[in-house]
């Protein structure tokens, strides 16, 4: 489990919406990374000049993406008022394209699409626990991307197999428990167990020694046609 502080990746709906973000972080020790420079001016949807002076920092001459140069562990989108996602916003789908845990913080409703797929959302009070969870080696990230790693690693099995993956924090350690309802030969047991510690890199620097459990079950079977109800 982390116990160092976490970069964190601020971006936001309207310029000044992520200033008590940013604070509150690096008051407890977290190293804030943004997605747009501070004191940017306004953007607007309708004005091209004034949007593009509103651009992320990957636009800025001479400027990269920090998802691009530092290992990011968490994205955090700070909102002062409810509203659809604007295009300052762009950092949010930035994170979910590229498997960076998100949090939201600040209202959202229905009619952001987008930001409801976070991992969290929290109000500026909840932010700093916010993060730690969803950088968790045990949180909803971590878990999604064993997921896929685990189906990764068992490619060209036939057809898919299902799987349930369980991460569970004990004493600071994490411990994975994966189930495959099939019966998987030894070297992809011993693939499995490889595609999970990596797949947990990003969430925890203990990564190589995480226990890893790999249990098989037997495929849910059809029911005969004759008991199929009519």
């Amino acid at each position: 489990m982390r116990h160092h502080e976490l970069n964190v990746l601020l971006t936001e709906a309207h310029p000044g919406d992520s200033e008590t973000a940013a604070a509150l972080l690096a008051g407890a020790g977290h190293r804030v990374h943004r997605c747009h420079p501070v004191a940017q001016p306004a953007t607007g949807a309708e004005d091209t000049a004034e949007q593009t002076s509103g651009a992320c920092v990957a636009w800025h001459t001479g400027g990269k993406c920090p998802l691009t140069t530092t290992a990011i562990d968490v994205v955090v989108d700070a909102r002062r008022v409810s509203g659809p996602e604007t295009p300052r916003e762009q950092g949010a789908m930035c994170a979910t394209l590229t498997s960076v845990p998100l949090v939201v913080c600040g209202p959202a409703d229905t009619r952001n699409t987008v930001l409801l797929k976070a991992d969290s959302l929290c109000d500026a009070a909840h932010l700093l626990a916010a993060c730690r969870s969803a950088a968790s080696p045990a949180g909803r990230a971590a878990h999604r991307a064993v997921t896929q790693a685990v189906r990764t690693a068992l490619t060209g099995l036939g057809d898919p197999p299902a799987i349930t993956v369980e991460l569970v924090l004990r004493q600071d350690t994490v411990i994975a428990d994966i189930t495959i309802a099939a019966t998987p030969s030894a070297t992809t047991y011993t693939r499995v167990r490889g595609a999970v510690r990596t797949a947990l890199a990003r969430f925890t620097p203990s990564w190589p020694y995480i226990p890893v459990t790999v249990h098989h079950s037997a495929p849910a079977q059809q029911a005969p046609l004759s008991a199929v109800p009519r």
